[in-house]
């Protein structure tokens, strides 16, 4: 295992890439197709927050006072564009605000998932003696 913790990060990632084209086919195939593209639309923007949260985070750990503020700016970048593909999607799209924010919270249930299974597996595992 990794002792900085990626191998969590991947479980995170698999868990939101596997929830996104879960709800892709149950969006569409329960809803319409325009509700499972704007969930696309959101999912998408929700690994792309992903991606970058992992990328900031990960630099954001060096010596630099000054490398640290300019990722710290950085991170901002993250909450923008999740604030800009809600404006342009709901602004366009209203009928749709319900699976473009649930596709956007696909990260949150990533993080969870995950969670929830170091919680199983650190209930089946015994401590060493």
């Amino acid at each position: 295992m990794d002792p900085d913790g990626r191998h969590h990060l991947h479980w995170a990632t698999r868990f939101q890439v596997g929830l996104l084209v879960l709800g892709l086919f149950l969006w569409g195939g329960l809803s319409s197709w325009g509700a499972a593209l704007a969930f696309l639309v959101g999912g998408l923007t929700s690994l792309a927050y992903w991606g970058l949260h992992w990328l900031v985070t990960g630099r954001m750990l060096t010596p630099s006072v000054r490398l640290r503020w300019v990722y710290a700016v950085l991170s901002l970048g993250k909450l923008a564009l999740i604030i800009v593909v809600l404006r342009v999607m709901i602004g366009r799209f209203p009928a749709e605000t319900l699976p473009l924010v649930t596709g956007l919270l696909l990260f949150v249930a990533g993080i969870l998932l995950e969670a929830l299974r170091l919680v199983i597996r650190a209930t089946t595992s015994f401590p060493p003696d």
